[in-house]
């Protein structure tokens, strides 16, 4: 690319900058020199401990030793070109180099692609490219954020909209932007207050909706909405919550919206309130990475526990997520491990949102190797070299098993997927295999060994047999015995 402006960057477009309404450039044509003000030493880290999640949105000077990387070809101001580097991205990704260019041109976008391949940069880098806190020396050497909320992120989970509102954070180091994460389970006050100078807000449905309703959340100056994992939002039945937000959100010039999967649903969400738009459709031959090592072991329900620490005590996980269907057999697997001297921990939406907190902290610290979880974790979890996940109950639906097996193996690094099946699990294999268009590959484990699986319909029908004259269907022999 080429053409600048004064104090500009050579490889930048000449595309139009967005500028607060009401509001005039400065004198030299939006100048983009990256001297922030530095935060007085070290970064104080962002609150978090149960409140939320505020970043202080006060602007660092530009290291001098930062290297090279190949997103100076999108032509971005030097202080997000410099964030980029210091968070240590050298290529886009597929996702990010088809995307990016878009959104900078000012594009609605809709964008595909499998967990782990990087949607969060690649709608984060474009809109925060756009705002003139990068591009607006005057605004970058002041150091100090400022409102109004120019762009909006809407995420499913709170883990999620955490994560999302940390990589904001990274990227906006040398320039004043503040980014708040807006999320229920969490005393509000804080976030009221940090409103008032956010340049960009995350949050989930729920407490989005509340702060617009209280008047406190204004999207009269948006510049852009973002749903990330809108279908994850509509498993979650958040649809009229979406539905309301986009409404309070009309000013808004651009619209994007990021997928792992496009249903039904999301179509209609998208011909509903997104409108003209760009598609994005990074495919692969399988929607799970080919670097991830998946395996499936069929197993005795009733060893289904000995197994798992069989497996365990096999890969030795460094860093392993085991997914359970239930709340309820979180909590005793888990305690079934720790009785046994394995270090796990559990996480799913019946704890405290605090207690969340700590317990994923202390995971990304390495402190325990192996987190026990609901599908809650499947998705939103920023958690670096997660090695192993284990599947301990097979998910009924399929989508849900790419969402899992996707913690592993992210931007490149290998990883391995074990399932554990029992004899009912068959069609729920089946579809999975279907929808990744690959098949995976069966192991016997030593001492778990299973004869050939008898077919459903014949186990219904010994039980059958078996049944005592007058017993009614939902009695078992054992229970009548009783």
């Amino acid at each position: 690319m080429s053409g600048s402006n004064h104090g500009g960057h050579p490889h930048r477009s000449n595309r139009r900058l967005r500028k607060p309404r009401g509001e005039g450039r400065s004198s030299d044509g939006g100048g983009r020199g990256g001297r922030g003000r530095g935060r007085g030493g070290d970064s104080p880290h962002p609150t978090g401990g149960g409140q939320g999640y505020v970043t202080s949105g006060r602007a660092e000077p530009i290291p001098a030793d930062l290297p090279a990387t190949n997103f100076a070809t999108f032509g971005l101001a030097p202080p997000l070109e410099a964030a980029i580097a210091a968070v240590g991205y050298v290529d886009p990704s597929p996702i990010q180099a088809a995307m990016i260019p878009l959104v900078l041109n000012e594009k609605n976008v809709v964008g595909q692609a499998q967990t782990g391949t990087g949607k969060t940069a690649a709608f984060l880098i474009p809109l925060l490219g756009l705002l003139d806190h990068v591009e607006d020396e005057e605004i970058v050497a002041r150091g100090e954020p400022a409102g109004p909320v120019r762009i909006l992120i809407v995420a499913p989970t709170r883990e999620l909209a955490i994560q999302i509102a940390k990589e904001a954070d990274k990227l906006t180091r040398f320039v004043p932007v503040r980014t708040v994460c807006c999320y229920g389970g969490t005393p509000i006050d804080q976030q009221l207050r940090a409103l008032k100078d956010s340049t960009v807000v995350v949050g989930t449905p729920g407490r989005l909706l509340d702060l617009i309703g209280r008047g406190q959340l204004k999207l009269d100056q948006l510049d852009a909405i973002v749903l990330d994992e809108v279908d994850r939002m509509y498993d979650l039945g958040f649809r009229e919550d979406v539905d309301r937000i986009m409404e309070a959100g009309r000013a808004r010039q651009q619209t994007v919206l990021t997928s792992a999967t496009l249903n039904s649903d999301v179509e209609d969400l998208i011909g509903k309130h997104v409108g003209e738009h760009e598609r994005v459709i990074i495919e692969t031959n399988s929607l799970t990475v080919e670097s991830i090592d998946q395996t499936f072991y069929f197993v005795d329900p009733r060893r289904k526990q000995d197994l798992l620490l069989a497996v365990i005590d096999k890969l030795k996980p460094a860093k392993g997520i085991v997914f359970v269907r239930t709340r309820f057999s979180v909590d005793r697997l888990t305690h079934h491990l720790q009785q046994r001297g394995v270090a796990a921990e559990l996480i799913h939406s019946g704890l405290p949102q605090r207690k969340r907190e700590q317990i994923l902290e202390l995971f990304r610290e390495g402190r325990f190797p192996l987190l026990i979880a609901t599908d809650v974790a499947a998705r939103g979890l920023d958690i670096d070299d997660i090695t192993h996940v284990v599947n301990y109950d097979i998910p009924n639906h399929a989508d849900d098993y790419v969402h899992r097996v996707g913690r592993t193996a992210r931007m490149g690094k290998e990883g391995a997927a074990v399932t554990l099946v029992t004899q009912d699990d068959g069609p729920f294999l089946t579809q999975i295999e279907k929808l990744i268009n690959k098949e995976i590959r069966q192991e016997a484990f030593p001492g778990f060994e299973v004869d050939k699986p008898i077919p459903r319909e014949e186990r219904v029908q010994a039980r059958e047999a078996e049944r005592p004259p007058g017993l009614p269907p939902w009695a078992t022999v054992r229970r009548r015995r009783r």
